[in-house]
């Protein structure tokens, strides 16, 4: 299954964000994705898949979003190295 989602978006906000109008959809795709990336609402796999990448340039795409790879809270990181 595909959602198809109309989004309403003034010419001027465009342009004040430096937002190429072509490049829109996909700008809000990634956007999205790695929201629920960070949220932990999908895995590292499952956001690859979704915005068409193969595993390694989805790092890369974390990286340049300064994002961390690491779906852990301090409070499960913790746990985890008690536990080992």
């Amino acid at each position: 299954m595909t959602a198809h989602v109309t989004i309403d978006l003034p010419d001027a906000a465009l342009r004040e964000m430096g937002l190429d109008p072509a490049r829109l959809p996909r700008e809000l795709l990634e956007a999205a994705v790695l929201r629920w990336f960070e949220e932990g609402r999908l895995s590292q796999g499952q956001a690859a898949t979704a915005l068409g990448l193969p595993r390694g340039q989805f790092f890369d795409l974390l990286q340049t979003h300064r994002l961390s790879p690491v779906q852990m809270t301090p409070t499960d990181l913790r746990e985890d190295f008690r536990s080992a």
